[in-house]
């Protein structure tokens, strides 16, 4: 899948780990039961949980970088 032109690539570190262990970490952390089931660092992960990430996750620009992540992936 090709980057549109002039598109911010989405970095998991930058970008995604800090609105994961802001919005998620209290149940989903390093080590957890749930960690290990669902790796978030994974552009799987988010595809395969899509909408479910937004319970927790309401802002706006938060949920376009968590939506915009996996589509940055290449094989």
């Amino acid at each position: 899948m090709s980057i549109a032109q002039g598109a911010r690539i989405v970095s998991f570190e930058k970008d995604i780990r800090p609105v994961f262990e802001n919005r998620c970490q209290p149940c989903h952390f390093p080590g957890g039961k749930m960690h290990a089931k669902l790796p978030f660092d994974r552009a799987e992960t988010i595809v395969e949980i899509g909408e479910g990430f937004f319970s927790r996750i309401k802002d706006e620009q938060e949920q376009q970088l968590i939506q915009a992540f996996p589509e940055q992936q290449t094989d």
